[in-house]
């Protein structure tokens, strides 16, 4: 009776080592699934399938001062250029945008073994009153970069094609360049962290890739791309608008190759469509969220995530901390459970 009483005991104890085994893989699986990790690695497989792009490279197109109705000082880039040049797109009337972004994480000049430098992008307001009110702000901040284009969402391409330009031209010594909306709150140390490990590669574009996207011929949308400017069914793979990262090299090589994509009015396309000329392949980084909300959470904003979109001046004064070091905004098992736990709280926040 005594063997009989024990054996089931013997037996528990494999099951039990094995239901938990079997739960942390489930666990393992779908915090990599979610996380994108599976994108990130059939990224890595576009060289070989991509068709096309690797053409000559052009010169530059190239801006000149006067292109340009306010600009930082000489100084903003020398004595000595910036490792990783943040360029926020931004409009005039986005003022408590811009400085609530200058109080947080845009205000910072260092990360990691980066030294930082912020600027915003932006062209001429609709109301010419405002253009007084931008002048004083420069003034103030030294950190605007104005076009001479009239800012409304069609003319996002030629604000990507000046910021680009003025980046080559004043900055052209920076390793790293960062386009990002100023909607965005950026994990500036996190993405040092990330792009010190791709410091050896000549040419980066690296943000979400989107794939297998159809031209919008639909007439009255914003996103309308007429087939007589680009007739093709589909575009190659490119990284969203929100936020994506190029090495300094790839800019110069982008503004080359603008020259013979068409002008598609919609920005992230449009650098996609250089970058397929160019032969410059994206490459997918998941912690570079898009168009996803997460609810405001130090530890998602300054820890797990690189970028958070849709996030309100209040958000981020209400998440920024600048005393805690990056390694310490989780904890252990936040860091464990990782974009599982953001994705949850966000998925928590849309019901």
């Amino acid at each position: 009776m005594m063997i009989l009483s024990v054996w089931p005991k013997r037996c528990y104890r494999p099951r039990l080592l094995w239901g938990l085994l079997s739960t942390m893989m489930v666990l393992l699986t779908l915090r990599f699934l979610i996380s994108g990790g599976h994108e990130e690695l059939l990224s890595h497989s576009l060289p070989y399938f991509m068709p096309g792009g690797g053409h000559p490279i052009s010169p530059p197109l190239l801006p000149s001062s006067d292109d340009f109705l306010l600009l930082p000082t000489p100084k903003a880039c020398s004595p000595r250029a910036p490792s990783l040049l943040v360029l926020v797109v931004s409009t005039p009337h986005h003022a408590t945008q811009r400085q609530a972004i200058r109080s947080t994480w845009g205000g910072a000049h260092w990360a990691g073994k980066f030294m930082v430098r912020t600027f915003f992008a932006l062209g001429l307001p609709r109301e010419p009153s405002l253009q007084s009110v931008l002048e004083r702000e420069a003034a103030e901040h030294h950190d605007l970069v104005q076009g001479r284009f009239l800012d409304t969402y069609g003319n996002l391409t030629l604000k990507t094609l000046s910021l680009m330009g003025w980046a080559a031209t004043h900055c052209p010594g920076a390793l790293f360049l960062v386009k990002v909306d100023d909607d965005i709150f950026l994990n500036l140390p996190g993405l040092a962290e990330e792009l010190e490990h791709r410091t050896t590669l000549t040419f980066t574009y690296l943000g979400q890739i989107h794939w297998r996207v159809w031209p919008n011929r639909d007439s009255r949308s914003r996103h309308y791309i007429p087939a007589s400017l680009y007739p093709a069914g589909h575009f190659p793979p490119y990284c969203g608008g929100g936020v994506y990262v190029l090495s300094g090299a790839a800019v110069p090589v982008l503004l080359g190759a603008s020259r013979h994509v068409p002008l598609v009015p919609v920005e992230d396309i449009f650098v996609g469509l250089c970058a397929h000329w160019a032969g410059i392949v994206p490459q997918h980084l998941a912690r570079l969220t898009g168009g996803a909300y997460f609810p405001p959470d130090r530890c998602c904003y300054q820890g797990v995530l690189l970028s958070v979109h849709k996030v309100t001046p209040v958000e981020m004064a209400a998440v920024w901390d600048s005393t805690t070091p990056y390694k310490e905004t989780c904890q252990v098992w936040q860091w464990a459970l990782g974009y599982l736990r953001c994705k949850a709280l966000a998925w928590m926040a849309a019901l």
